[in-house]
């Protein structure tokens, strides 16, 4: 086991920023993996879509193992830690995983309403779409396109045909999300949310104080927290707290780093502070917690 939690970035060589495999392809590239176990705990940095097609299927996502039944679709955000399963061999179905969302100008064409981001939103709802939400909207057929376009011979504009397709589907499954979603939270709010989001996952080692996130984003504390509460339902400190949590958690069960290495990579000074936040947090203590899981 490695010192820290493996770290998969996105492969360079796919030049198009996208990749489109059916899960045979899948299983033969994962078996073929050498610089980590795919089928061991690691972290991801790009975004990761699984849509079974046929059977059903267990995938594991931050301490919880989701099924995925025929028609069912999974989506894996950038940071996340995750694994797959040996059932994957069983079933039938399309991984499409993809670089980024919005990171760089090629990007601006897409739709405001993929800008909510429900889909990759971990800390408010759900990663899977069941079936019976997506309904008759033609999901899978998008998803088979988008796999068609990726393995066409005819590379023209292959690039744009497949940022258009995966655009469609990510309009459809936002659909498919707003069955789900809390109703009422206007779209300037969300922005301000995922901004918050973002930064907290880089500044959260330095900085648990939401005031200071507050600063950062050039808002009131008062007008952060209210967000905060309106979208996720927790005031700015849970949240944070919360957020901190599944980071120690994410160490505690994927490394063997001592209590007091996993504090100092979690913001604490002291191994003493971060077991008794852990604690009061979880009701264990990080110990206790690493067994059991």
């Amino acid at each position: 086991m490695e010192e820290e939690i493996p770290r998969i970035n996105f492969d360079k060589s796919k030049s198009l920023g996208i990749e489109v495999v059916n899960f045979t392809q899948l299983l033969d590239a994962l078996k073929k993996t050498k610089n980590h176990d795919p089928f061991s705990v690691h972290r991801i940095e790009f975004f990761l879509i699984l849509i079974v097609t046929k059977g059903s299927y267990s995938h594991f996502v931050d301490f919880t193992f989701y099924t995925l039944s025929e028609g069912c679709a999974l989506f894996v955000a950038k940071n996340q830690i995750h694994h797959f399963t040996r059932k994957i061999q069983s079933c039938e179905g399309f991984c499409i995983i993809f670089r980024s969302l919005f990171n760089d100008n090629k990007d601006h064409f897409l739709s405001n309403i993929l800008r909510l981001n429900r889909l990759f939103n971990y800390h408010l709802e759900s990663p899977i779409i069941p079936q019976k939400e997506i309904g008759e909207d033609h999901f899978i057929d998008i998803a088979t396109a988008l796999y068609y376009e990726y393995t066409f011979s005819n590379n023209f504009a292959k690039t744009d045909i497949l940022r258009s397709l995966l655009q469609v589907l990510l309009l459809k499954a936002e659909r498919a999300k707003e069955f789900q979603s809390v109703r009422g939270i206007k779209a300037h709010w969300l922005e301000i949310f995922n901004k918050f989001k973002e930064l907290l996952e880089r500044e959260y080692i330095n900085t648990r104080k939401s005031r200071v996130y507050a600063s950062k984003l050039f808002v009131s504390y008062k007008f952060l927290n209210e967000i905060i509460r309106r979208v996720s339902g927790k005031t700015a400190k849970v949240f944070i707290d919360d957020f901190v949590t599944i980071e120690i958690k994410r160490y505690l069960v994927s490394t063997p780093l001592s209590i007091k290495e996993v504090s100092y990579k979690t913001g604490f000074e002291e191994p003493a502070n971060m077991i008794k936040f852990f604690k009061k947090r979880t009701g264990k203590t990080p110990l206790q917690f690493r067994r059991e899981s």
